[in-house]
């Protein structure tokens, strides 16, 4: 095993911290897409790594197992890994795919659920928005915000959530809670990336609208009559921020460095993990 056995879990990680703390200057349609990415990449580097290591632990444990293996899946020397490192990678690895079964079991349940409700208001007092994805999905919206706001507050909800649903944003947001619940130093990015998600939404319901001070007008007053620990709602994350945003000038598209970004971030990545395990392979910089 060579240090650049870390090198991909350990940039990827460096990266992701980064992004999370400062956001990338891009629309938020970019932004979002290149923080899915990141979280997504540094999710699996870091399990993928664990994962690795833990399997060349027990292979160290237990000579006969290498016949089985692939060769890929070795270091390709026969230097046993000590338990400092094979243990806590096979429970690293363990923990990441316990969560992220427990987690998506829930989500689909709470989906489930969410789909029976949307076919009717939901009886509470609460404003409340949400999309709801599926072909069985939609819009679901509470009793208390149909009679908060007017027809154009309204229309601007439902674009909003329309965004949500058109650009499946249940998939960002699942890889960016999935990412964060495996990998704590993630969350601030999670935060980012559902942050983003919602302005990528609010933008889109201002082009629909025509209106940027009524889409902000819209979420302060829904974020005003909510109740402390209310349900999730149209109006609940980082409302303070997504209301200056909308009072300024709309954000530039970035035709041409956006989609260049998100692309080179993806490859970039890829291409390091598969360089990291050639290098890993044909170099004999050994760290253990």
């Amino acid at each position: 095993m060579t240090v650049l056995t870390f090198a991909p879990a350990f940039i990827t990680l460096v990266l992701a911290a980064f992004v999370g703390v400062l956001p990338p200057p891009l629309h938020p349609v970019w932004s979002a897409r290149l923080l899915a990415i990141v979280a997504v990449t540094t999710a699996l580097a870091v399990l993928g790594t664990a994962g690795f290591v833990g399997v060349n632990y027990l292979a160290g444990l237990d000579p006969a197992a290498t016949a089985w293996l692939p060769e890929w899946a070795l270091f390709g020397d026969d230097r046993p890994l000590p338990a400092v490192l094979g243990v806590p990678a096979l429970a690293l690895t363990a923990a990441g795919v316990t969560v992220a079964a427990v987690r998506s079991a829930r989500w689909r349940r709470e989906i489930r659920a969410a789909r029976r409700d949307a076919r009717t208001v939901v009886g509470t007092d609460e404003p409340v928005a949400l999309a709801v994805p599926g072909r069985d999905g939609g819009v679901l919206v509470s009793r208390g915000l149909l009679a908060l706001l007017t027809r154009d507050e309204l229309r601007v909800v439902f674009e909003h959530e329309r965004c949500h649903l058109r650009h499946r944003h249940h998939r960002y947001l699942a890889a960016g809670a999935l990412s964060a619940a495996v990998l704590p130093p993630l969350r601030p990015l999670d935060r980012r990336l559902r942050f983003t998600v919602e302005r990528w939404a609010d933008e889109a319901a201002a082009e629909a609208v025509g209106d940027r001070a009524l889409v902000a007008r819209t979420i302060a007053r829904v974020a005003l009559n909510r109740a402390p620990g209310a349900l999730p709602a149209f109006a609940g994350n980082g409302v303070p921020q997504r209301v200056q945003a909308l009072l300024s000038e709309p954000p530039g598209k970035n035709p041409v460095t956006g989609p260049v970004t998100v692309v080179s971030t993806g490859a970039t990545t890829t291409a390091m993990a598969s360089a990291a395990f050639q290098l890993d392979r044909a170099i004999g910089f050994i760290l253990l």
